[in-house]
């Protein structure tokens, strides 16, 4: 495929649901992927500092010889504290940002690491404005920045949202949740896209009935099926690498239905970002 165009923009697709258990980590390092696999962008993918980081387990430890800030007793990296004490007194520079990153394909794709589960009711002003200024810089090193918010409003995911080029909200198939959310749906800067991870086309909550019931257009919903085969490579931290197996397959590999499903969800989320797909 060819390179997603937005006329040089460098956008930030920020990923959020309002429920545990969606599936977000996984289904935005998916995504991320095929972005960086299929249409050859960079992209560097984020998760705030206000939940406990996993991008680790689906993405792997990444490329060896890496320079590393610091290490906790997994040998995870945790470099937001260093990031944003650079941000808030102007230090903060393409170099360690890029440094500060676990390469999954060099040149293309990259995360940054964290440990320990840090969700607090309030943050000081100086935090705050360390997390938004390490966003907005990553757009000086990546096409597209993918941020994990987790679940649940706080003062980091909302000043996140904020920011957002795109809103992915997550989104499940039960119908309660389902009722509960779009009854109160919340208002996004921005343009959203709804996503269902591990999505059953035979559930009575289908995307034919959300659409009816619920008044989404076609582009505002997007679903990455059920796929125990790809669950269990992603577990593994292969997530990136299984993408870009199966990235060209056919009608006789049968990872083709789940892949078609993530390349039109991830067409999807570039449309929204105003980009020409």
């Amino acid at each position: 495929m060819k390179k997603a165009g937005n006329g040089g923009l460098k956008l930030n697709i920020v990923f959020w649901s309002e429920e545990d258990g969606c599936g977000m980590t996984s289904g935005m390092a998916a995504i991320a992927s095929a972005c960086a696999d299929l249409w050859s962008m960079k992209v560097c993918l984020m998760q705030s500092s206000n939940q406990g980081g996993d991008l680790y387990q689906k993405l792997g430890t990444g490329i060896k010889n890496i320079s590393l800030v610091r290490e906790d007793i997994g040998g995870r990296r945790d470099a937001w504290e260093v990031l944003i004490r650079l941000a808030v007194s102007g230090k903060l520079t393409k170099e360690s940002l890029l440094g500060s990153m676990v390469p999954v394909a060099r040149g293309q794709m990259y995360y940054l690491p964290q440990g320990e589960y840090k969700k607090r009711e309030k943050y000081s002003q100086a935090v705050k404005t360390g997390i938004r200024r390490v966003a907005d810089f990553t757009r000086q090193i990546a096409d597209l920045t993918f941020i994990d918010c987790g679940s649940g409003k706080d003062e980091i995911s909302d000043l996140l949202l904020s920011q957002a080029d795109v809103t992915v909200v997550m989104i499940s198939q039960e119908r309660q949740n389902l009722d509960a959310f779009f009854q109160n749906r919340h208002v996004f800067q921005g343009n959203v896209v709804y996503l269902i991870n591990q999505y059953h086309q035979e559930s009575v909550y289908n995307k034919k009935n959300i659409h009816r019931l619920y008044r989404i257009y076609e582009e505002e919903l997007a679903v990455i099926p059920h796929n125990p085969v790809f669950r269990q490579v992603s577990e593994k931290g292969k997530t990136e690498r299984f993408i870009r197996r199966h990235r060209q397959c056919r009608n006789f590999d049968g990872q083709n239905d789940f892949m078609q499903e993530l390349i039109k969800t991830t067409g999807l989320i570039l449309k929204a970002a105003g980009m020409a797909v």
